[in-house]
């Protein structure tokens, strides 16, 4: 009686201190290890994520060229239609070229159709037809990269509502952050919206005769880097078309855009993506004389 006494005594002390050193060591182990898991899972869909955002905006853009592109209006000997480009190589492997040339683009109101109706003295199908309104379809478009003064104002007032409203100067990280612009204009001629842009970076809003010009700018994309645009007449590449007789056969364009955790300036290969696309230009097939000399631009890679 007294031994089964002092066994049940001895089994009523529980765990000893050795045995919960034990417990607590294996569980830190499976929390540790829990922990790191999670974080590398974590890490891999946030990457994968970023990819596959970043894929998109190069898609969109690369779309968005290659619409225009295939649409090229050009015609031999008339020099409102030319292709200008601007070749703005920063360092290696990173360009923020332009792109200027003639194209059909959609308009609502069709001015054709509106044209038709008009002279039919039917109602334009908006029930708003305007003549004075109406939209050339045949415009000047103009790829370009830029400063996304939108993102930078959104992030300059977030910051301000931070810091009670102190404004942030050279220590924001807005600061650098650019986006792919779109411009398109009624105004064909160079000299009246494209080459204020290459000068002085400024779009005027009259022509010379002082009537209002029609300029719609446009962010494609944000969070790019370079954009690299190379021509091929046939037989050689070059990193910008001066030719104002011939147009080329074809374009490829380059586009590199950077994750939206990324700092300016920031650009490695682990939180950035390029993508690229050719583009055949059907008008070439209209245009079977060759000057002499051909394009006065130097050979790309």
């Amino acid at each position: 009686m007294r031994s089964r006494t002092s066994r049940l005594m001895l089994n009523s002390y529980g765990f000893t201190l050795l045995e919960l050193l034990v417990a607590v060591s294996i569980l830190v182990i499976i929390g540790g290890a829990s922990y790191t898991a999670f974080n590398v899972a974590l890490d891999v869909y946030q990457r994968s994520e970023s990819r596959i955002v970043m894929t998109q905006k190069c898609r969109i853009a690369l779309e968005r060229v290659a619409t225009d592109l295939n649409n090229l209006q050009a015609v031999q000997g008339d020099e409102s239609l030319v292709i200008v480009s601007q070749d703005d190589p920063i360092e290696e492997g990173i360009s923020r070229d332009l792109i200027s040339f003639v194209t059909l683009i959609h308009t609502d109101p069709d001015p054709f159709l509106a044209e038709l109706n008009s002279a039919t003295q039917t109602v334009v199908a908006d029930g708003e037809g305007n003549p004075d309104e109406l939209v050339s379809d045949v415009q000047r478009i103009a790829y370009y990269i830029g400063e996304d003064v939108a993102r930078q104002l959104e992030d300059t007032q977030e910051a301000q509502m931070q810091t009670s409203g102190e404004l942030l100067t050279g220590d924001s990280e807005a600061e650098g952050r650019l986006a792919l612009y779109r411009l398109s204009t009624t105004a064909l001629d160079v000299e009246t919206v494209i080459q204020p842009l290459l000068e002085a970076e400024t779009l005027p809003t009259e022509d010379e005769a002082g009537n209002p010009i029609h300029i719609n700018v446009v962010p494609i994309i944000d969070q790019i880097t370079s954009f690299d645009v190379r021509y091929y007449d046939g037989e050689e590449w070059y990193e910008s078309w001066e030719n104002t007789e011939l147009i080329p056969t074809s374009v490829v364009v380059w586009i590199t855009v950077v994750s939206e955790n990324s700092r300016p300036g920031q650009n490695t290969g682990a939180n950035s993506i390029t993508q690229s696309t050719m583009v055949y230009l059907p008008m070439s097939a209209n245009f079977s004389e060759e000057p002499s000399g051909g394009p006065a631009a130097g050979p790309g890679g």
